[in-house]
């Protein structure tokens, strides 16, 4: 039975012992974020596709989450494109069900988005 993972895109996680070939292909191959003492991080470089797939190859069943980006939390849970949507493939400036759409919330947004262009 495959273990289940959730992992926040743009978050540290941890992963099982997977062996070398399976780190170096998410690492060197995939653009896996790794740091010893935080773990591994999906980022704008990563091949997530691909990771997705040699996690899963290795036991390893992966679910895919995003945060809101206004509020750092996790946007998917009550999102309602949560079932069509892609989360390996959609844009990581997702928002939450405090800052969906319909709640006008376009100058947080807007505002939310310069303060990271700045950094």
């Amino acid at each position: 039975m495959a273990e289940k993972k959730r992992i926040v895109v743009g978050g540290w996680f941890d992963l099982p012992r997977l062996g070398t070939e399976v780190w170096s292909t998410l690492v060197r191959k995939q653009g896996v974020v790794y740091d010893k003492s935080t773990g591994f991080k999906f980022d704008a470089a990563t091949d997530v596709r691909g990771a997705v797939r040699t996690l899963r190859s290795a036991g390893v069943e992966v679910e895919l989450t995003l945060r809101c980006w206004i509020c750092g939390k996790e946007a998917c849970p009550g999102c309602p494109y949560l079932s069509s949507c892609d989360r390996a493939s959609v844009s990581t400036f997702c928002l939450c069900a405090d800052h969906a759409p319909e709640k006008s919330v376009f100058e947080e947004y807007a505002r939310a988005f310069d303060a990271n262009l700045k950094v």
